[in-house]
């Protein structure tokens, strides 16, 4: 039996300028999280650390973030773990790479990094296991990273690392390093270790085994849960099973919340503090149509109710209510205070559905003058 344990996306050194002043929090937490990952690997005794690319988050790292690396993969060379690394879009092996300027190979004897052009592997006989990699060269490729990849030993456990996006008809972008299910299958690999998506889930659950690992830490806001690594164990006979272990502390979530359907500001806070927790990243979006007297302030909000949360940002893309606008609605703005007069009188003019046509109109007009959207 071998055990493996997967990881990819971890974006040491990552800005979060979207975070405000607790980017430079969430900076140590990615830290942590790889420190933490380290020592999962070694209380389970894994066999190989897989790092299926974007170690970094770009090639331009301070050296306390190379010293880490390096610190982190000397623990695993003292239990005798082997690490496999391929440089993924953030990181990957271009002219200024990161794995250029450093030599982590030579500081790192434990270290295995896939530079080579094309498919390269690395044995390892007293684990029965042959490991394939070959690196990103550019950030964005039309050049499926799966393709040509087949066995080239007699190992008895073979298993590839990858870093790219799964084809989605419609969804997947054609120059984001685009592979195929069928590729999966055709590799004869028993598992596939993926990188690029920040969320683990299987992109192949029979036959040829192929997952993304996702971020350990959060890294976006489509992580709705901590992050996490996949413990990989691959039997005797070629049977696969993967288990994802939780080792992030921050997570995120998105609300919108209509505010046609609430009275006042108060109501509002209850719905946005609603499963608020320090370690909660929450977007909110405030939509729909409101009383004239309900105008809420995104910055004030934030000021009231981020101690509830690790960060809090609120975008106000709702608009008052056609029927209560008043005539000062919008004084001393000759624009749209113009605008609605106008449409305000069309309004009156109109019969039946043209009625509610020109309320749209109104609430979109407003909309683009105040370069917002309507929701």
């Amino acid at each position: 039996m071998l055990k493996l344990l997967h990881t990819a996306d971890i974006h040491l050194g990552a800005k979060f300028l979207s975070l405000g002043n607790k980017g430079t929090a969430q900076r140590e937490q990615i830290k942590a999280s790889f420190k933490k990952l380290i020592s999962r690997a070694i209380e389970e005794e894994v066999g190989v650390v897989l790092i299926a690319g974007d170690l970094f988050d770009a090639n331009q790292q301070p050296q306390a973030n190379i010293d880490l690396v390096v610190e982190q993969f000397d623990l695993l060379a003292a239990r005798n773990i082997p690490v496999c690394l391929t440089p993924g879009t953030h990181d990957c092996f271009d002219s200024g790479s990161i794995y250029r300027k450093v030599n982590f190979v030579e500081k790192c004897p434990n270290l295995t990094l896939f530079t080579d052009e094309g498919w390269s592997h690395k044995e390892f006989p007293a684990l029965g296991l042959t490991v394939y990699g070959k690196p990103n060269y550019s950030n964005r490729s039309y050049k499926s990273p799966l393709e040509g990849l087949r066995r080239s030993t007699e190992s008895q456990y073979h298993v590839a690392m990858a870093h790219g996006s799964l084809n989605i008809p419609g969804k997947t972008a054609e120059d984001d390093h685009v592979f195929t299910v069928d590729q999966i299958h055709r590799s004869q690999m028993h598992y596939i270790a993926l990188g690029h998506h920040h969320h683990p889930y299987a992109c192949s659950d029979k036959g040829v085994i192929a997952w993304y690992s996702g971020s350990p830490e959060f890294i976006s806001m489509d992580q709705k849960e901590p992050g996490s690594i996949l413990m990989v164990t691959i039997s005797d006979s070629g049977r696969v099973k993967v288990e994802a272990r939780q080792i992030g502390l921050h997570c995120c979530d998105k609300l919108e919340i209509d505010l046609s359907d609430l009275e006042g500001l108060s109501q509002l806070k209850s719905k946005i503090a609603g499963g608020a927790n320090p370690n909660l990243v929450r977007k909110v979006i405030l939509k729909g149509l409101r009383r004239e007297d309900m105008r809420p302030s995104p910055e004030e909000l934030e000021a009231d109710l981020s101690e509830s949360f690790f960060h809090l940002r609120i975008a106000d893309r709702s608009h008052p209510r056609v029927s209560e606008l008043s005539e000062t609605a919008y004084e001393g703005q000759s624009i749209l205070a113009k605008f609605t007069q106008l449409m305000a009188e069309h309004i009156q003019a109109c019969e039946g559905g043209d009625r509610e046509i020109a309320e749209d109109a109104l609430q979109y007009g407003l909309a683009l003058l105040q370069g917002r959207e309507v929701l």
